[in-house]
């Protein structure tokens, strides 16, 4: 008998007793899911942007050497016109040579007898810009192109910085920092490619070639001059005025 009182008392004191979550404990819990769903989701987000600006870049640099192609092979010149603003861009087969960006119109690119060979468009998260420029020249040889910028050489060929160029809208500024040539009024710019090689800009100051960048951001200009967003990626094309080649140039 008084071995059944001493089993059943250790089988009362070896027993555990169960419970369920407090619910401190399931908020900590969902706190700590909701903030690794969050991350998951800018990570995610991020990595569909640089994708977006990866296929952009990709598909813009194909235009321009596809239309100095088509202009060899056809004999006629091709005009890339690209809307900055609304991140648009078209390659016309100009059949009479009269192009004209004043008289362009987006829903009908290339009126007769005029042949459209190709539309592309900025995904989101991507744009032509930034709007301020990046703060440099380009590297050589293109550091003639203008950004805006100038590196200044000393007397004794050590480097004295950068200067900014386009404050004193002199005739080496460039209509933007971002696209050298584009239309200040429309924010449009067309390049033509010639047959015979070469391009001619619609604008922007007498140069070597001219200049189109684009950044993985959307950017938006503040009244006060200031600029929301910082892209951490740019692409700068260059277009070579006297031979038509483009180049990308990664700057950032």
């Amino acid at each position: 008998m008084g071995a059944a009182f001493f089993l059943l008392g250790a089988s009362s004191m070896l027993s555990v007793r169960h419970r369920g979550f407090t619910m401190v404990e399931v908020m900590t819990g969902v706190g700590v899911i909701g903030v690794l769903a969050a991350m998951s989701i800018v990570a995610m987000n991020r990595v569909k942007t640089r994708g977006n600006f990866s296929s952009g870049t990709g598909d813009f640099i194909a235009t321009l050497r596809t239309a100095r192609a088509e202009a060899f092979a056809r004999g006629n010149p091709t005009v890339v016109v690209v809307d900055v603003a609304a991140g648009q861009w078209w390659s016309i087969e100009d059949v009479n040579g009269d192009f004209s960006l004043a008289s362009f119109n987006a829903s009908t690119p290339a009126p007769s007898p005029d042949r459209l060979i190709y539309t592309g468009h900025l995904l989101p998260g991507t744009s032509f810009g930034p709007l301020d420029g990046w703060g440099a020249a380009l590297p050589q040889p293109y550091s003639g192109i203008p950004t805006g910028y100038t590196n200044i050489v000393l007397a004794d060929g050590g480097g004295g910085g950068v200067a900014d160029i386009s404050v004193d809208g002199g005739s080496s500024a460039p209509n933007f920092k971002y696209c050298s040539f584009c239309d200040t009024s429309s924010q449009k710019g067309s390049i033509t490619f010639l047959p015979s090689g070469g391009a001619m800009f619609n604008g922007g100051p007498a140069s070597v070639g001219q200049q189109i960048s684009m950044q993985d951001a959307v950017q938006t200009q503040f009244a006060d001059g200031g600029v929301s967003a910082s892209p951490t990626g740019i692409i700068d094309f260059v277009i070579v005025a006297a031979t038509g080649a483009s180049e990308a140039v990664t700057v950032r």
